[in-house]
């Protein structure tokens, strides 16, 4: 298992608690452009904890979910034992051995970047029936606009603790653009692309956990991790004792023709 893998797996209980859910919006546009329903076969790469597999589940569909992690694994199969039309493949897509052209819809939620590009979609398009469709979808944390001063003090830690410069670009509908056309290197068809928008607000010590389930934050050295997050919880407190996220959500959907 890979580092980030570990790393995911070994806070499973706090991704399962911090990590938010997708918007319905986002399911209904998945669902105009590849109905779902009993006989429908579906594959999620990246299950984690089932974060984005129910909404798909209740439409009947089978639907078989990859994912490496047993710690991730278990709290899905507790939540989601109800639901007799789930089957779990423990590993990751290169060991999963599935036959071509077999689902009617595969889709990724926050997971797709971790795979090789040319590796994941040949092989999405392989295990894909012809009139299949692929949705590749992620949220992308903004900082808290309604905090400006939290915002700044934040930023400063992190230029201090993990060598940040400016933060990160906020994604925008043109970066969804982009993305959705990578699928058509690789074959895809009928593209299409859409963001929302949305908000979590979190308590101080809900926003270490939610820190802990990022692998580049896990990955600094223990002693500046601790500093990092001492500081962001600090900050946190003094600006009143929450902070909210900003999220947004991209999804790409694309056809096999």
């Amino acid at each position: 298992m890979a580092e980030f893998q570990r790393n995911f797996d070994n806070s499973a209980a706090d991704y399962e608690k911090s990590r938010p859910l997708y918007v319905t919006e986002l399911y209904n546009d998945i669902w105009k452009y590849q109905p779902l329903h009993k006989d429908s076969r579906v594959l999620e790469i990246g299950m984690g904890t089932g974060k984005a597999t129910e909404p798909i589940l209740a439409t009947g569909c089978q639907l078989t979910g990859i994912e490496p992690g047993e710690n991730l694994i278990q709290l899905a199969r507790e939540k989601l034992e109800k639901y007799q039309n789930l089957s779990i493949f423990s590993g990751i897509l290169q060991e999963y051995h599935g036959q071509p052209e077999s689902f009617d819809l595969i889709y990724a939620a926050t997971a797709f970047h971790w795979i090789p590009e040319e590796y994941g979609y040949q092989r999405v398009y392989e295990l894909l029936k012809k009139g299949g469709t692929f949705a590749r979808f992620a949220y992308h944390a903004g900082p808290d606009h309604r905090r400006p001063e939290l915002t700044r003090e934040i930023q400063a830690l992190y230029r201090k603790y993990m060598d940040r410069g400016e933060p990160p670009k906020e994604f925008e509908l043109e970066d969804a653009r982009q993305l959705a056309q990578v699928a058509q290197r690789y074959g895809f068809t009928e593209i299409d692309y859409k963001v929302y928008h949305m908000t979590k607000d979190f308590t101080a010590d809900e926003y270490m956990e939610l820190l802990r389930t990022y692998p580049d934050h896990m990955a600094v050295e223990e002693t500046v991790r601790k500093q990092l997050f001492d500081g962001i919880h600090s900050a946190i407190t003094k600006h009143g004792g929450t902070i909210t996220v900003y999220y947004t959500i991209d999804l790409e959907l694309a056809g096999k023709g």
